[in-house]
């Protein structure tokens, strides 16, 4: 039997929502991004790691943005949102997941991504 230690979640704070964008697009695994407002602040991050480590990829947004689904122009790189999913070619649609309530982020661990 093998048995996995999983450490604490690691935090990598993007730059922008452009960059998260990039790395779901990038994924072959990952098509989602969460949603969960914490007090004044929009936090939109995924989950990933290895067996052993586990990674939040966030950005912290003043406001929320416009529509249900974040749509990457993989030909201009552009970026926009939409209330619908696009199925035209050269662009993703990456569906955006409202949290209404969970407790995969315990209050301490928002505590700290507030103050990263």
């Amino acid at each position: 039997m093998v048995v996995y230690i999983v450490k604490a979640m690691k935090f990598v704070q993007l730059r922008s929502l452009r960059d998260l964008v990039m790395i779901v697009a990038s994924s072959p695994t990952m098509n989602v991004i969460q949603h969960l407002k914490s007090g004044e602040t929009h936090l939109y991050f995924i989950i990933g790691g290895t067996l052993s480590e586990i990674f939040l990829y966030f950005v912290k947004e003043a406001k929320a943005v416009d529509g249900s689904f974040i749509v990457y122009n993989t030909y201009t790189g552009e970026i926009s949102f939409s209330d619908r999913l696009r199925l035209e070619p050269n662009q993703n649609s990456i569906p955006v997941v409202e949290i209404e309530n969970q407790d995969l982020l315990p209050e301490e661990l928002l505590t700290r991504v507030g103050g990263l």
